[in-house]
């Protein structure tokens, strides 16, 4: 048995370390948040120019807020018509960067010029994702009393984006970077796991 029952544990250690470099991490992501939101806003809006060509007709970022723009008309309550746009907050999407950083330089700093941009880089498709399924949801749920007829959404579509919506806003965040890192540090990652093993059977 261990004799030293106030000694910190492997994976209490790690995950102290995980927010130790979290903090500033997030401090530095929030700083360059207008410039990190370019990548995942392009993505984003080529991917919807992309399946929904007939009705996407661009999109305007302002600061981390992204705007679709479509040809979809609505009804204003005092009768007047206009065009849908729905938003996104990159940033509710995009915190896992950080994250995923954190949990790279918690384990081992070896590597980490090229485990960290690489990170970054695999985890736009899935933040942009995130913001598609956003606008979806707005378009083909909130909106569909007006829009169904245009994008000729039914109701397994707005089952399926608004499905889509929820994975890409409480799962997608969190989960990717834990994968990501899994697969960039696996031997450090099973020699973590390891120890915390050997650790319990002490």
């Amino acid at each position: 048995m261990s004799t030293d029952p106030s000694a910190t544990s492997v994976v209490g250690g790690f995950f102290l370390r995980v927010l130790l470099w979290l903090v500033p991490l997030l401090a530095a992501w929030y700083w360059a948040r207008e410039w990190l939101s370019l990548p995942v806003a392009w993505v984003a809006e080529q991917a919807m120019r992309g399946f929904f060509s007939y009705w996407v007709t661009g999109s305007e970022l302002e600061g981390t807020t992204q705007t679709l723009l479509t040809a979809l008309e609505v009804r204003a309550p005092d009768g007047r018509v206009g065009e849908l746009a729905p938003t996104a907050n990159i940033l509710s999407y995009a915190y896992g960067t950080p994250f995923a950083a954190a949990l790279l330089l918690a384990v081992d700093r070896q590597g980490w010029w090229w485990k960290l941009p690489l990170a970054g880089l695999a985890l736009i498709p899935f933040q942009a994702t995130s913001v598609c399924f956003t606008w979806l949801m707005q378009v083909a749920v909130l909106a569909a009393p007006e829009t169904a007829a245009q994008t000729g959404f039914d109701a397994w579509d707005m089952n399926f984006f608004a499905a889509g919506y929820q994975l890409g806003f409480l799962l997608l965040p969190t989960l990717m970077p834990v994968l990501i890192w899994f697969a960039l540090d696996r031997r450090v990652v099973a020699a973590l796991l390891i120890e915390s093993a050997l650790e319990r059977d002490d």
